[in-house]
């Protein structure tokens, strides 16, 4: 190899939500080909960990022509058909 032996560095998108007055949150990463497929309005589903006053609990991820909705596991409604703009992203290397 080229670079030494050394595989490049695997770069995916940090996407995170936060609810209820701020108090709880989650956050799931996935491969930046995903993530502009999300954005350019493709529907993709993701289970996840929600964490509220130092406990978690799993959160399902739905993204559907540009919105994101997350529900908890007992049926509520986390969030509701945001924009993706209401999420915090970020880029990571690993």
């Amino acid at each position: 190899m080229a670079d030494g032996g050394k595989s490049k560095p695997r770069v995916y998108v940090s996407v995170t939500a936060v609810w209820g007055n701020g108090d709880a949150e989650s956050e799931i990463k996935i491969s930046r080909q995903r993530w502009r497929k999300i954005q350019q309005g493709e529907a993709y589903t993701r289970s996840g960990w929600g964490y509220y006053e130092c406990s978690r609990s799993p959160v399902t991820w739905s993204f559907v022509n540009g919105l994101v909705s997350i529900e908890d596991n007992d049926g509520m409604e986390c969030i509701v058909e945001e924009s993706l703009d209401s999420l915090y992203v970020g880029v990571i290397d690993y």
